[in-house]
């Protein structure tokens, strides 16, 4: 059994599980037995939305080998702190792979560790279909501060629709909803990607999986995302803005084929 762990919450977003979610789908194409493990019940709920099975919810990374054997293979994908019990991890379980997000060097003894971009990229591959000319604007998954309100004369004038973060406020589609042409819902996130020929985001992991699948995107820098993560995007041939007075989708970039692979090692690996 291949266990893959994503941690998720209302600062982190969703990130971790657009990559679970990927790898997933493309293991179990392959034949290996997979369970996604999360930590959080809007993760889980949202997950089976996107077409995977329910997951399981744990609390924290350190709660992993509660689940998973010694027998097991384990991938982690979590921001949370490597320590205690955790650090044992690698000689626990038949194998680890730990997915480094961040510009940091990680040290996890046994663990084989994936930089992302560095040693691929990891993304969603969805059926492809004609896509329709329209544009949606995904932020990402929270906007705990409130952010968006700083740019409501902004997106008065590009137009577009609004994906509806799932640890958005309640109340807050009140306000937004002035602002844009729809709200989409978060479960509609491979809908979108299939069916929106523009895609402007402020996140990472949603450039790359729209990028992958043809759309065309730019990507503003509005989380404080590292610069070198924002460098990695310029490299593969995500179009980098700084204002959303630069928003245009009508620039021909043309997609870096080396650096933007998929990490087929996961394959190898688990095999």
């Amino acid at each position: 059994m291949v266990y893959l762990y994503a941690y998720t919450n209302f600062k982190e977003g969703l990130e971790s599980l657009r990559r679970v979610a990927a790898l997933y789908n493309e293991l179990t194409k392959n034949g290996i037995e997979c369970e996604i493990l999360v930590n959080d019940y809007r993760a889980q709920l949202l997950a089976r939305d996107w077409g995977l099975p329910l997951a399981t919810t744990i609390e924290t990374i350190k709660d992993i080998d509660a689940v998973a054997s010694s027998e097991d293979i384990v991938i982690i994908d979590s921001k949370e702190p490597l320590e205690g019990k955790v650090l044992n991890y690698g000689e626990y379980f038949k194998k680890l792979i730990y997915i480094n997000s961040s510009c940091d060097k990680v040290e996890f003894g046994g663990a084989v560790i994936f930089n992302l971009f560095k040693d691929g990229t990891i993304f969603n591959k969805i059926e492809e279909s004609k896509k329709e000319d329209k544009t949606i604007f995904i932020y990402c998954d929270s906007d705990y501060e409130k952010k968006l309100l700083e740019f409501t004369d902004e997106f008065k004038s590009l137009n577009m629709d609004l994906y509806w973060g799932v640890y958005f406020f309640v109340k807050y589609e009140d306000i937004l909803k002035e602002y844009f042409k729809d709200i989409i819902d978060s479960s509609e996130y491979f809908e979108i990607l299939k069916e929106y020929k523009n895609i402007l985001t402020a996140s990472s992991q949603v450039a790359v999986d729209a990028f992958a699948n043809g759309c065309s995107v730019n990507f503003i820098n509005l989380r404080g995302e590292d610069e070198c993560i924002v460098e990695n995007l310029r490299k593969i041939g995500i179009k980098v803005i700084n204002s959303f007075k630069e928003v245009n989708f009508n620039e021909k970039i043309k997609k870096n084929e080396q650096k933007f692979q998929f990490i087929d090692k996961f394959l190898l690996y688990v095999k």
